[in-house]
């Protein structure tokens, strides 16, 4: 009888473990991405992926920053942490270049909350590869700021001519289009960037959220296409004898929904646009809001254009 106990227990005991380790999800350890070809990433819920580059990081463009988080910091300057905000299986792309104009492009996709758990692994660092050697200029903008933008001057109200206020149709995305048919009537007085010219106008609160109207200027002899816009909250302070500017700290911040009036604009045009996004509650002193525009071509020399934490004042000026 009890040979007959001891050789079942034999029996179940390694499938009992076997099922066990089936359930227990596998992990990457170290995934391998190279310079100007394109990779795949698995993401998972609640699990931060660490993607190593070989040099200082210029810029980080996110897809869908609803789906995923995409964060980086001064102070670690060779290193992007990457994972998703939501428990869905989801997929977007990210850009990243560095300082000496490399680019790395990685699809990035999450399994979900609810995937099983015997999924092939999910990457927990990623480390990018240069391809070959390339002679770059060391002193390539990591920003292009011009201009400080005058918010009040260019502030508009959202508000139709019977004094009605737009702001009750945000949800809904009802007065998205007319907020950019009164923005095209607007003046910029002043612009940010130099490759593209971008310009603030009617900055307004709506609850948590942040509703920014804003222009878009083509300088350049070619024709340019424009990706969606993202914002950032980004930190910066000065340094060194003499005091020169360096990022330290830059989110990705979530948007809502936006409308543009142009994707695609041809030498001398202007796209003017409306974005909204949750405004985070608090922020420090040297944090500033950050509209970020970006033409297809050159993702990795975006143009950031300066916000307002708080509603502006009103003051119109027709486009003419």
């Amino acid at each position: 009888m009890k040979k007959t106990l001891y050789l079942s227990l034999l029996l179940i005991l390694p499938a009992a473990l076997a099922a066990q380790t089936n359930k227990t999800r596998t992990w990457n350890a170290t995934t391998m991405v190279f310079e100007a070809r394109p990779a795949t990433l698995r993401l998972a819920p609640h699990v931060t992926t660490t993607i190593r580059l070989p040099e200082p990081i210029n810029s980080v463009i996110l897809g869908d920053s609803n789906l995923f988080q995409a964060e980086y910091s001064a102070n670690e300057p060779l290193l992007v942490f990457a994972k998703p905000i939501t428990p869905n299986i989801a997929q977007t792309n990210l850009v990243i270049s560095t300082t000496r104009g490399r680019q790395f492009v990685l699809l990035l996709r999450s399994i979900g909350a609810s995937a099983d758990e015997g999924e092939s692994g999910v990457d927990l660092l990623v480390t990018c590869q240069a391809a070959g050697v390339r002679f770059i200029d060391d002193t390539f903008a990591a920003a292009l700021i011009s201009e400080t933008v005058n918010l009040r001057s260019a502030a508009l109200p959202l508000v139709r001519p019977d004094g009605s206020d737009l702001t009750s149709e945000i949800e809904g995305g009802l007065a998205l289009d007319e907020i950019v048919s009164r923005q095209q009537q607007q003046t910029i007085d002043k612009w940010n960037g130099d490759r593209i010219h971008v310009g603030i106008g009617q900055v307004r609160e709506h609850g948590s959220r942040l509703i920014v109207s804003f222009s878009v200027i083509n300088p350049a002899s070619e024709a340019i296409e424009l990706v969606p816009p993202q914002v950032q909250l980004a930190g910066q302070t000065k340094a060194g004898i003499f005091r020169s500017a360096q990022w330290t700290t830059v989110q990705q911040l979530a948007v809502n929904t936006y409308r543009i009036s142009h994707r695609r604009l041809d030498p001398g045009k202007r796209a003017d646009g409306v974005v909204i996004f949750e405004r985070p509650s608090i922020k420090q002193s040297t944090e500033t809001l950050l509209l970020q525009i970006a033409d297809s071509a050159a993702v990795d020399q975006p143009v950031l254009a300066p916000i307002n934490f708080r509603q502006t004042n009103f003051v119109e000026k027709d486009h003419e």
